[in-house]
């Protein structure tokens, strides 16, 4: 399975290494590399997917995936072994950590998020980690300055069709880039975005970003989709950490941000409500459709 390839890279800082997909074709290859970040000295591992066909006249289109480690084997099963046009020709990148698993928690609170109050910081799983925040400036400074280089030395990139998705924190983090490196990408995917995290505070981005919008809009191209889920999973916790849980995720949810959206001039958007998943089995159908809305369809 691809997702054990994926697991299975040592952690070698800086040397790349190459498999081969097997739940793709045979061509399409998976290479993953380690990267320091220069602002914070933090590695990441970042999963770069090769397209089988030679790029088209303008580069390759890609897609950025937060949480690679994760991400990257779902949107790779999507693909396919022999997957239709456009698809095949999609270049994927994941952005993801030196581990073994799918996820780091603990790394991605502080990655994704913006500097937070401890007062409405939730609890930990465990409920005993200390969770950082406020590095979300710095992983973009990681994404934009070192990323996004490194892959398109080793690419042909469409830079004119850039992609970006994230899930939970990560979908509160695409909302984020939206709002203040809007130009990066092209395509933004928020999947169940956290926007009740630090007490709304992506509500302040979003309010900016709307009266700059008033007058010229969004860069021409500019598309966003909002995908949420419908059926709440409770946390084991005591009574005392899930009733304070439960008041920090109150207010507006993807649904709201996108209905306020919808009025930014030269704005695709797009949201569609997984009813009846929940926020984790959302993910890999928000991976697929995130595939989809890149090459300009919508959510079924």
């Amino acid at each position: 399975m691809l997702l054990a390839a994926l697991s299975g890279f040592g952690v070698q800082s800086a040397r790349a290494q190459t498999v081969t997909a097997e739940t793709t074709r045979e061509a399409r290859q998976v290479e993953s590399f380690d990267l320091r970040a220069d602002r914070t000295g933090l590695d990441y591992r970042v999963f770069v997917v090769r397209p089988a066909e030679p790029p088209p006249p303008g580069g390759y289109p890609i897609i950025y995936l937060l949480d690679g480690n994760a991400t990257v084997p779902m949107m790779e099963t999507v693909i396919g072994r022999n997957p239709p046009e456009p698809y095949g020709s999609v270049a994927v990148v994941g952005i993801g950590y030196p581990i073994d698993g799918p996820f780091d928690i603990l790394r991605r609170y502080r990655d994704l998020t913006p500097q937070t109050p401890p007062e409405l910081i939730p609890p930990s799983r465990d409920g005993t980690s200390v969770i950082e925040t406020g590095g979300r400036d710095d992983f973009l400074a990681f994404l934009e300055t070192q990323v996004i280089p490194a892959v398109e030395e080793r690419l042909p990139i469409d830079r004119r069709h850039r992609t970006l998705f994230g899930h939970s924190l990560g979908g509160l983090f695409s909302l984020y880039v939206l709002y203040t490196r809007g130009e990066l990408f092209q395509t933004y995917v928020a999947a169940d975005p956290a926007i009740w995290w630090s007490g709304q505070a992506i509500l302040r981005e979003q309010a900016a970003f709307l009266e700059r919008s008033k007058g010229e809009g969004v860069p021409a191209g500019t598309a966003l989709l909002i995908e949420t889920s419908g059926k709440l999973v409770e946390r084991p916790l005591p009574a005392a950490d899930a009733e304070r849980l439960k008041r920090l995720r109150s207010g507006q949810t993807g649904r709201e941000v996108a209905a306020t959206l919808a009025a930014v001039p030269g704005l695709r958007i797009a949201f569609h409500d997984f009813v009846e998943e929940s926020h984790g089995s959302m993910l890999p159908l928000a991976v697929a459709d995130a595939l989809r809305f890149a090459f300009g369809r919508n959510p079924d």
